[in-house]
């Protein structure tokens, strides 16, 4: 039975710049050689380990290993995955998806929450809550530009607006 290319991508909650690649297809191909991992950003860069690059890069990932687990992630973001299967040097299967890597936004909310139980006095702050609503909001509007609108440019937006807040955290919390 021929495959049927398919993959799916976890970030890691303990190690959040870890993105883990599961090889989810199904069939076979006994005359593959290596898979080929391409992270197309919003901004038109190459994502790899070793940062972006403005040029084509990618990732090998060998036939031998159901999943790859890679270091790339500084602060959420969002990316156009191609996964290509090649047989030699010639692309046999190719399989894109878009995804959302979202964990630095969810863990950095949830300190705030620790921050309310601890400090319960922050909320008196007059733009606390609307920074933290807008911050919520932010991610679910980026969640929701990849589900339901294919959307890299306005999920990565709402990222971006997000990373400002914790970037200068002291100002809005």
């Amino acid at each position: 039975m021929p495959l049927t290319a398919n993959f799916s991508t976890s970030e890691s909650l303990s190690t959040l710049s870890q993105v883990t690649f599961l090889d989810t297809s199904s069939g076979s191909d006994s005359g593959l050689t290596i898979r080929k991992i391409f992270i197309r950003l919003a901004n038109g860069n190459w994502l790899t380990t070793a940062g972006e690059s403005s040029t084509i890069a990618s990732e090998d990932w060998p036939i031998a290993d159901a999943s790859i687990t890679l270091s790339l992630l500084t602060q959420s973001t969002t990316a156009s995955v191609t996964v290509n299967w090649y047989t030699g040097s010639t692309p046999t299967y190719t399989k894109t998806l878009l995804q959302e890597w979202d964990l630095y936004d969810y863990l950095f909310a949830f300190g705030l929450i620790q921050s309310q139980t601890a400090t319960p006095s922050i909320i008196q702050d007059v733009n606390y809550y609307s920074n933290f609503f807008e911050f919520i909001t932010n991610i679910w509007n980026s969640e929701s530009a990849v589900i339901y609108g294919n959307d890299i440019y306005s999920s990565q937006a709402a990222l971006n607006r997000n990373q400002n807040f914790i970037n200068n955290a002291n100002l809005y919390f």
